[in-house]
């Protein structure tokens, strides 16, 4: 079981998380616990399906040969097995999905429809980063599709569940999250960057060289703190969470900066995924009420 549950991946959990707990809070007057229930359990699944999906990818094209977290890699787990896990969690994510849609839309079918082809693009989207001849991971638009997937559809979708109505401000946190998890995926390509060079693994990172790819981290952290102060200040809504991602973003890059061997890059994995967790329960503490 240790093998499956290091599959996982239960470390990147709280990106998945703070997306929908923070597209929860948006709707201030809306929320309904079931729907919130059911959006957790569709994004873990999710979250799930794409890291087997990664390790089972990474494997087949041999990039993970020179890891010793990975568990095709290292032989804990079968090709076979970890295509019917793979299934499995496709078929969870599904139905949870479907639920949440019933919980949220009744019979309305325009946004069944709508948001069932988002579900089905993020299951696909879960599958494609790594898996396949074309996948978008390997050819540097695995930052597009965080920045959408966690950032836009994770938070603003997750809004529109529990009221059906957008506002303009909505996009501002939805946005600075975004490039706090694509923030995460930085890192994890700064630290891989010789190693995909080699692999003909194309990251952004990869093309940008390490110095840029620090430069486009501090950028990403500029545009999180920039996307919850816009959202304060136009919804006259105030919170600690600017703060934090100043904090945050502040003794991160410094660390960054300093990295030199892979556990060094590990711990900035884990410091800026707990982190942005952390700036998302900030958010939902409203100061001056």
């Amino acid at each position: 079981m240790k093998h499956w549950l290091a599959a996982f991946r239960l470390k990147t959990l709280p990106l998945a998380l703070g997306a929908i707990i923070l597209g929860s809070s948006l709707h201030e007057l809306s929320f309904d616990f079931q729907i919130f229930l059911f959006a957790v359990l569709t994004a873990i699944f999710l979250q799930i399906l794409s890291n087997l999906a990664n390790d089972y990818g990474d494997f087949v094209k041999g990039t993970d040969r020179h890891r010793k977290d990975r568990q095709l890699s290292e032989g804990t787990i079968s090709k076979e097995a970890m295509l019917v896990a793979i299934v499995l969690f496709v078929v969870l994510a599904l139905g949870a999905g479907l639920y949440l849609l019933h919980l949220s839309f009744a019979d309305n079918w325009s946004h069944w429809f709508m948001f069932l082809g988002l579900g089905i693009a993020s299951i696909i989207a879960a599958i494609t980063y790594t898996v396949g001849k074309k996948a978008y991971g390997y050819n540097g638009l695995g930052d597009v599709f965080v920045f959408i997937f966690f950032g836009l559809i994770g938070v603003v979708g997750t809004a529109f569940l529990f009221k059906q109505a957008i506002g303009p401000t909505m996009w501002l946190p939805g946005i600075a999250y975004g490039c706090l998890c694509v923030g995460v995926l930085n890192v994890n390509n700064i630290r891989d960057l010789d190693k995909d060079v080699l692999t003909n693994k194309i990251t952004l990172a990869s093309k940008l060289g390490r110095d840029g790819a620090l430069a486009y981290q501090i950028t990403l952290m500029t545009v999180a703190f920039v996307g919850f102060v816009g959202h304060h200040l136009s919804a006259s809504y105030y919170s600690l969470a600017p703060i934090a991602v100043l904090v945050l973003g502040y003794v991160h890059i410094t660390r960054l900066q300093n990295a030199e061997i892979v556990d060094d890059y590990n711990r900035q994995l884990k410091f800026l995924s707990l982190g942005s967790l952390v700036v998302v329960i900030l958010f939902l503490i409203k100061l001056f009420v």
